[in-house]
């Protein structure tokens, strides 16, 4: 085949043979260069090719290999080490053979074998490119870790990926060599830093040997450094983040490492490794909900990454790992019949895989089938006879077998978890699932709202030290007691949990469920189809301003749902939660409805409204600082610190939520009337009427962003549109029913839109 496989070597008797057996196969020639042997390494190479050259060795790894280039004459040119070798050399032909036109580069999965912390050999997966075009445009570059990627992306050509697989021996060192090589790697990069001081692919790797020397600060400022100073779209910033984000993980600053991931999937989407990180992240703050989702997310990018990740060389996890961490994740949430199906799926990759197994056998001894547990453990004595856990366990296992015979009648009185936990009984249609604290004044109205309608009513209180539970053991037994973590989600992703109803509908204490009909509603719920996985509910508010003043909100919101199983749907968002985006990820839809809540708690005095607006406000920055690109949770930072009287504050907010680029078109709507009334207010008269145009086209049969419109023209003189539109919000206003098309809405009085109107007519843009 036309391919010229390139060697660098210096001293590898003990590797070269291997490596150059491999290229046997497949190589049209073998180019080595040599940069000072003084073994045997030569005699070696000698008996697999005569193009043998000597180079005399100048610190710079790019100019020995791109010497060995210059002498190759195939078409192709696969670039390997002495210490590695190709597992599948058909592989090379495959790709080569079926490769585009405009493809300048392969990927080839590099496997490097190193000592762990326990002295174990654990294996490293990343991509390399190694395979390319033999074009004299392409070169290598880069005193040490060096790179040929940017000269076949300044050719137009792309890079591909491909199955071949490159076993690397080159960690197995003690640690003594370790750190050695990583110290040699060190002055060389130093040395082409002094030259060029801001080479960000330069510093990235420097940030990277001192992290594999266990020196995290030093590690630390280098990549804090290529942050600062590179573009917002490049490439070494997305590598120096998630490195960043693994440092601080392993110093503990879980939500620090979230943060810095999270900026490095806003930059890059596709890519596995920091969804792992957020994942282990989240998994050690006991957010296990969250680190599912987020396992799930590594889960699906490891089969869509994008190739500027590849091209990156990051590490790679393997899947049977994700699976392990899912099982893992689902057994701390004590679903186990799930975690289990994870931990055997992870063993169809790997049959072997010593966690998976490890997963079963402890699952088993939670549920208490010892007799799976057992068997699990045996086989996996077979497989690592000198493992001390398995011993451990297998003790623990006959230990739970020994009581149970002392401690049990022989009748089958126990349950056996294993056989009778998941059997479950017919399910009730709909579950009431409310979280509270401290409600002995509003649970009784809520609770007898439902009467008839819910057939399960779950309760998950918060902490409450009034009369709330002893009220509420008088409609349900299935109350549940955990500590408040300053996360709404957290609480009502723990209601779901213990929901068993087809459907659930999710309502606070201080809420009233609307109905007149009450077999007309049940009916609808039992003949709803299978598409259908939530129900958008119209919620009333009288909300009581810091003036004395009160005016009514009307929302719309997803307060009804189906049941589709926790955590396949969840609760996310410290304050404000949504249910909706997992909904939508199973692939379901919504439908309005006339279901009526009506929502008192914002009909109470200043001294409480206060308390909750600022415990709003502290929950919403940590939302955002810990997702700095959600721009659901800027919006509603906006609006507490509008809330607050906070103009200038609300205002950026609201903008930031708005620049995020992720908002639903509802939201969007809704913010994009927040800045009209905001440049309002401040006369900024054609700014107000950019923003409510903008809302208006993300919900044009809307109300309170016309009558914004209405108000800007008026201001600036544009008489015969300014009537027109205040024409046309007083006949949506009379006209007006069901759920808002914003989602939201404020009710305007009519005597403003009135007296709009009457200014209009009368050609009066006086501001009042």
């Amino acid at each position: 085949m036309n391919v010229s496989a390139c060697l660098i070597i210096k001293n590898e008797e003990k590797n070269l043979e291997r490596c150059l057996e491999s290229l046997l196969p497949f190589a049209g020639e073998i180019i080595i260069v040599d940069t000072g042997s003084t073994d045997d390494s030569k005699r070696i190479a000698s008996k697999f090719t005569d193009k043998i050259y000597d180079f005399a060795w100048n610190d710079n790894f790019s100019d020995a290999r791109n010497f060995a280039i210059e002498n190759a004459t195939q078409d192709f040119i696969l670039s390997i080490d002495a210490d590695e070798y190709i597992e599948n050399p058909n592989e090379i032909q495959k790709v080569l053979s079926n490769s585009p036109t405009d493809t300048g580069g392969w990927l080839v999965d590099v496997i490097s074998s190193a000592y762990n912390t326990n002295g174990n050999i654990e294996k490293i997966r990343t991509s390399l490119l190694r395979l390319f075009l033999n074009h004299p445009q392409i070169r290598f570059k880069g005193i040490c870790h060096e790179q040929v990627f940017e000269s076949i992306l300044a050719l137009g050509l792309k890079i591909e990926k491909t199955d071949i697989l490159l076993n690397h021996t080159g960690y197995l060192l003690n640690k003594d060599e370790f750190n050695n090589k990583q110290k040699r790697n060190i002055v060389l990069l130093e040395k082409a830093l002094a030259k060029e001081p801001n080479n960000n692919y330069l510093l990235t790797h420097l940030g990277k040997t001192y992290s594999a020397l266990k020196m995290p600060e030093k590690a630390k400022e280098i990549f804090k450094k290529v942050i600062d100073n590179s573009a917002d779209n490049g490439i070494y910033k997305i590598d120096a983040l998630n490195f960043y984000s693994t440092i601080l993980f392993e110093e503990k600053k879980f939500r620090d490492s979230i943060k810095n991931a999270k900026q490095s999937l806003a930059m890059l989407a596709n890519q596995a490794y920091p969804h792992f990180v957020i994942a282990e992240a989240y998994a050690n703050l006991k957010m296990f909900d969250q680190a599912y989702y987020s396992y799930k997310d590594a889960l699906a990018n490891l089969e869509t990454e994008d190739i500027a990740s590849k091209i990156l060389g990051q590490l790679q996890i393997p899947k049977e790992n994700i699976y392990y961490k899912l099982g893992l994740t689902l057994s701390e949430m004590k679903i186990y019949d799930e975690a289990i199906k994870f931990f055997e799926m992870g063993l169809q990759i790997n049959p072997t895989d010593f966690a998976c197994l490890i997963g079963i056998a402890n699952t088993a001894i939670l549920i208490k089938d010892y007799g799976l547990a057992t068997n699990f453990l045996n086989e996996i004595q077979k497989i690592y006879p000198n493992e001390p856990l398995v011993n451990d366990l297998l003790n623990k296992v006959q230990n739970k077998i020994g009581n149970l015979k002392q401690n049990v009648p022989t009748t089958n009185e126990e349950s056996d978890t294993s056989q009778n936990q998941y059997i479950q009984e017919k399910k009730p249609l709909l579950t009431v699932s409310m979280i509270v604290k401290n409600e002995e004044g509003f649970i009784e109205g809520c609770l007898q709202s439902i009467s008839g309608v819910a057939d399960e009513i779950v309760i998950v209180d918060t902490g409450s030290t009034d009369k709330t539970i002893e009220i509420a053991r008088k409609y349900t037994d299935k109350i549940f007691e955990i500590e408040w973590k300053d996360d709404f989600a957290y609480a009502r992703n723990e209601s779901l949990r213990h929901s068993t109803g087809e459907w659930i509908l999710y309502l606070d204490a201080d809420e009233r469920l609307a109905i007149s009909n009450k077999s007309a509603f049940i009916n609808f719920l039992k003949n709803l189809p299978d598409d259908i996985g939530g129900i958008y509910c119209l919620i009333e508010s009288n909300h009581r301003n810091f003036d004395g003043d009160s005016e009514i909100h009307r929302g719309g919101y997803p307060r009804l749902f189906r049941n589709l199983g926790y955590p396949n749907i969840y609760f996310r968002g410290r304050v404000h939660e949504q249910i909706s985006p997992s909904i939508l990820d199973q692939g379901k839809s919504f439908i309005n409805s006339d279901i009526v809540i009506e929502h008192l708690g914002y009909n109470q005095s200043r001294e409480v409204m206060e308390t909750k607006i600022k415990r709003n406000y502290k929950l919403l920055l940590q939302h955002v600082n810990e997702e700095p690109t959600n721009g659901y949770a800027w919006y509603q930072l906006g609006q507490t610190l509008a809330q607050m009287r906070l103009v200038k504050e609300a205002e950026d907010a609201v903008r930031m939520a708005i620049q995020c680029g992720n908002l639903s078109k509802s939201v969007l709507a809704s913010a994009t009337s927040t800045l009209a009334q905001i440049m309002g207010n401040k006369k900024n008269f054609s700014e107000a009427l950019y923003w409510s145009e903008e809302s208006l086209k993300n919900a044009p049969d809307q109300i309170f962003a016309l009558h914004l419109k209405a108000f800007a023209l008026l201001y600036l003189n544009r008489f015969d549109e300014s009537l027109e539109a205040f024409q046309e919000t007083l006949f949506r206003m009379k006209h007006k029913h069901g759920i808002p098309q914003t989602g939201f809405d404020i009710e305007i009085p009519e005597e403003i839109i009135l007296k709009g109107l009457n200014k209009a007519q009368s050609r009066d843009s006086s501001f009042q």
